[in-house]
């Protein structure tokens, strides 16, 4: 029974970044939303930023599984530019980016909160050496651009993409990106020579 509280307040909280905002997500909010009381918020997380971290932890987890099996499939650069950007399409449309991006500017506010953030972001970063490295193959191209240096820019570019969401609402800046990656990636492929 605790787990299923427990995983009711996560979501409860979810939601409430993904509708109100981090200003709108209060501890009232959260219970009002997942109908229980907003003392059980603090009986199971603590304080309300872990609650957030919570939530942080849980999305990332079940989006990991996930789109690690998308990545390793993936085997050419024109594949991993297309799962990009089904991930992309996928965190859009259920909520992950917003919820994302009112964190990260929760964390403006609050550096701790930005501690953690960063701190959890290093296993998405992993994930995106890998598929560089997978890209990249045997190329030239991966001692010009190191592959954890590229991981990084992606993350960043991930970030930035998560924060143009918001101001972007009929999604075109997004997909004329998208876009270019696909034109892109076909060069790459030709850079990376046979042993990609």
């Amino acid at each position: 029974m605790s787990e299923e509280t427990r995983l009711r307040i996560i979501e409860a909280c979810f939601e409430s970044l993904r509708e109100e905002g981090f200003t709108g997500t209060t501890a009232r909010s959260i219970a009002g939303r997942g109908g229980f009381n907003s003392a059980l918020i603090f009986y199971y997380f603590g304080t309300l930023d872990a609650l957030l971290l919570e939530v942080l932890d849980h999305s990332s987890g079940l989006r990991m599984q996930r789109y690690s099996a998308a990545v390793a499939q993936a085997d050419t650069p024109e594949e991993l530019a297309q799962v990009a950007a089904d991930i992309y399409r996928e965190d859009l449309e259920r909520g992950y980016i917003t919820v994302f991006s009112e964190l990260v500017g929760a964390s403006l506010a609050r550096p701790e909160l930005g501690e953690e953030i960063v701190r959890r972001s290093e296993p998405w970063i992993d994930l995106v050496e890998s598929a560089v490295r997978k890209a990249l193959g045997g190329s030239p191209l991966a001692a010009l651009a190191p592959p954890r240096d590229l991981a990084r820019l992606i993350i960043t570019l991930y970030l930035g993409i998560n924060l143009f969401s918001r101001m972007d609402p009929d999604g075109s800046g997004m997909e004329s990106l998208f876009g270019l990656a696909a034109r892109a990636a076909p060069l790459l492929s030709a850079l990376s020579g046979p042993e990609a």
